[in-house]
């Protein structure tokens, strides 16, 4: 039978999956819809709260330049299924292309969204999926790279690690930007449609979206916002999450991929009900 929580934030959750919870997503909105059918399959009402836009490069011609002439290169690095989609955007013949080099992906989703495109992926981290899961890939060990041409294909801001530790090993490594993020210049009320309190717990897979929701939310907002239960995708999250002001250490997933982070869901939703009883 269903039971009712106390603590602050839950409400009404059922012994079976997760009928009752209420979570808020805060990718692009392109990016929800797998997830929220995930999720509502096991009886939870996911909305999107697109705090994050992918719009084109400011400037479109250092990463087309490079796009069109793929053999100058060894090593192609592709940062995000995004990175992927926006060099379709610039260039949607690229899975044509005879002569693109050894490609790699920081993790499933980026190597899902080449593969459907048509493109082969020789290089995909082996256990944690983020860039320094990547830079512990045979392929990528400094002895190899060594002299070797790489382009990273990213989005304007993104991390700049890849970048910093292939240049140290050796390697001649350019980066071009073919999406960046902006964020909405509306309110989190006219997007999410709801008030924040009528939920129980928000995902954040970036650190782009923990900055976009606190700066897009009001003062009661902000508070409401960190005060909530967080499942992140990962440690360095978490942290960033930490450091802006979360009251309560968030829920690291095993990994950015939807599997991953309804699993932490599940988990958040099975330790209310331990904590309940």
């Amino acid at each position: 039978m269903p039971f009712t929580l106390v603590s602050e934030g839950v409400r009404n959750l059922s012994s079976l999956g997760l009928a009752g919870v209420r979570v808020i997503l805060t990718r692009p909105r392109q990016q929800c819809d797998t997830l929220i059918a995930m999720l509502a399959k096991r009886g939870a009402d996911a909305r999107c709260l697109p705090v994050i836009e992918i719009e084109p490069p400011t400037n479109v011609t250092p990463a087309t330049e490079a796009l069109e002439h793929l053999s100058r290169f060894d090593f192609v690095v592709f940062t995000s299924a995004n990175a992927v989609g926006g060099a379709l955007v610039l260039k949607p013949d690229l899975p044509k292309v005879a002569d693109i080099p050894a490609v790699a992906a920081v993790g499933p989703a980026t190597r899902r969204a080449l593969e459907q495109a048509g493109i082969s992926v020789a290089i995909t981290p082996e256990e944690e999926f983020s860039s320094e899961g990547l830079l512990r890939h045979p392929r990528l060990d400094s002895s190899l790279v060594r002299g070797k041409r790489v382009l990273i294909v990213k989005g304007a801001g993104g991390r700049g690690l890849l970048a910093d530790a292939l240049d140290a090993a050796g390697a001649d490594v350019a980066s071009v930007d073919v999406y960046r993020r902006s964020r909405p210049e509306v309110k989190i009320s006219e997007l999410l449609g709801e008030p924040l309190t009528d939920f129980d717990l928000i995902v954040l897979t970036s650190g782009t979206a923990i900055e976009h929701l606190l700066d897009m939310a009001n003062g009661v907002e902000k508070r409401q916002i960190l005060a909530m239960p967080m499942v992140v995708s990962s440690a360095r999250i978490a942290r960033i999450a930490r450091e802006r002001g979360a009251r309560r250490a968030p829920l690291v997933a095993e990994g950015p991929e939807d599997e991953a982070l309804v699993r932490s869901v599940e988990s958040w939703s099975e330790s209310q009900a331990e904590n309940s009883r």
